[in-house]
């Protein structure tokens, strides 16, 4: 891929330093997750450790341009509900203003992310930081996906398409460009686990349509 493709936010703010060593901060693959907040009833999934790392990107294009992660629900007996999806937005990058993702959930299979399963949906953020988003999908059978967000708006009136984490497990990090997905190592830039994660439901629950003026915006652009 050809980086100049692609928006930086900690070159762009003058915040990007020297990559640091990974440090594994996650259960390894398909191992138990820890509960994260909600209920009794609620697992939030999560390869991150929650703090920022000072890099976010945006494309300069950005229809069919995804970034997602990969989870393993094996060892859990339950919990087969994808209640929603999460993505952290870096504060202010690129225009201050909130125009929306696409967000989809991906099939995984042999170690790499498939096609959509579900979705995609429009959605769009309300707070710089975590957004939480209804998905409401059951899985069924299967027990490895691919949460993704689509940047889906040229640069600079959308919103990144990722937000590094400082530490957490890079390995199940994956961007989508050119029709094909690929470790997001290979963006060269680093090798950090994206900020999504995926909040789980052991019933399942009535999804909300979501509804906005920027669904509105991507209907008719």
């Amino acid at each position: 891929m050809n980086k100049s493709a692609l928006i930086i936010a900690g070159l762009v703010l003058g915040a990007a330093g020297a990559w640091a060593a990974d440090t594994v901060a996650a259960p390894p693959h398909g191992g138990p997750f820890t509960p994260r907040g909600g209920t009794d009833a609620t697992l939030e999934l999560a390869w991150d450790n929650g703090v920022p790392f000072a890099d976010a990107g945006a494309f300069f294009t950005g229809a069919d341009k995804w970034g997602g992660v990969d989870f393993d629900i094996t060892t859990l007996s339950s919990y087969h509900y994808v209640a929603s999806g999460k993505i952290y937005y870096w504060p202010g990058f690129p225009n201050n203003e909130f125009e929306g993702n696409r967000m989809a959930v991906w099939s995984f299979v042999g170690g790499n992310p498939g096609s959509i399963l579900h979705g995609p949906t429009f959605v769009r953020a309300t707070a710089f930081g975590w957004n939480a988003y209804a998905a409401d999908y059951n899985l069924g059978a299967t027990t490895a996906f691919v949460l993704g967000f689509e940047q889906y708006y040229n640069y600079p009136y959308c919103d990144p398409i990722y937000t590094m984490s400082s530490t957490g497990t890079p390995s199940h990090s994956w961007y989508y460009y050119g029709g094909v997905w690929r470790p997001m190592n290979q963006m060269g830039y680093g090798n950090y686990p994206l900020m999504y994660r995926a909040i789980m439901n052991d019933t399942g629950f009535a999804a909300v349509a979501p509804t906005s003026f920027g669904r509105v915006k991507a209907m008719y652009r």
